[in-house]
């Protein structure tokens, strides 16, 4: 377990622009879990897609992949798998070569520090992208679910999940303000959820679970499935 998230304590005071460096890297797992409501229960998911839906001799990727959470769920589900992990954080890779180096079979796990829309993928069955769509380019999303289409083979299958906001601004205030009680039942004080809304002002930007279905059918996804829903928060799997 990583260290306590306190990053946000005394507010942003520096004012600077959420990054993913080694300052939240360290606590990246605690962040998450006390951030995201169904988080744990989307990893399970994983895993369970995972062992129906890996096939031998293809590839799985974790798209965004942090801590490696979701690697290690679809090892749980597929322990035969090949899983290519893919960040551009630096500090993400460094800690996740670190949390699986005496992992029993190190060749099945392959960390990559670059940029997702440089990476070449391939054949592969498993696809997991674990909210990273919202800190892309609008552009840039409709290009990484083609080259992940791309990339599967049939009946392969896309795990995304997401934040998400509402059409009706009164709705969507209602679960924001949900979603910071959340926060605070988790620990978070007011100063700690505002500092962190502030430093992500720009830099994460949503969009409505409508917007992640029409570009999945537009780039040829045929099956459409939303598995997951808790609060402003969705899972999704999109099939080939």
């Amino acid at each position: 377990m990583g260290k306590q998230d306190n990053i946000y304590e005394k507010g942003n005071l520096s004012g600077l622009p959420f990054s993913f460096n080694e300052e939240v890297a360290e606590v990246f797992e605690d962040m998450i879990e006390r951030s995201v409501p169904g988080y744990k229960t989307s990893q399970s998911i994983i895993s369970l897609y995972a062992k129906n839906f890996y096939r031998e001799d293809t590839n799985c990727y974790d798209i965004g992949c942090s801590l490696g959470a979701s690697s290690f769920s679809i090892l749980q589900g597929a322990n035969r798998a090949k899983i290519i992990a893919i960040d551009k954080s630096a500090a993400m890779i460094d800690e996740c070569e670190r949390i699986f180096k005496n992992y029993e079979n190190p060749n099945s796990l392959i960390f990559l520090n670059e940029d997702i829309m440089e990476s070449d993928l391939q054949n592969a069955s498993v696809v997991v992208v674990n909210y990273l769509i919202q800190f892309l380019g609008l552009d840039e999303r409709d290009i990484l679910f083609k080259k992940i289409f791309n990339a599967l083979i049939p009946n392969g299958i896309l795990i995304l999940s997401e934040k998400v906001h509402y059409g009706n601004k009164f709705e969507n205030q209602r679960i924001i303000n949900t979603h910071h009680l959340f926060k605070s039942e988790n620990g978070y004080s007011d100063l700690e959820i505002s500092g962190k809304r502030d430093s992500l002002e720009g830099i994460l930007k949503t969009e409505h679970e409508e917007d992640h279905i029409l570009r999945a059918r537009k780039v040829g996804f045929t099956k459409v499935e939303k598995i997951l829903s808790n609060l402003n928060f969705r899972t999704f799997v999109f099939s080939k």
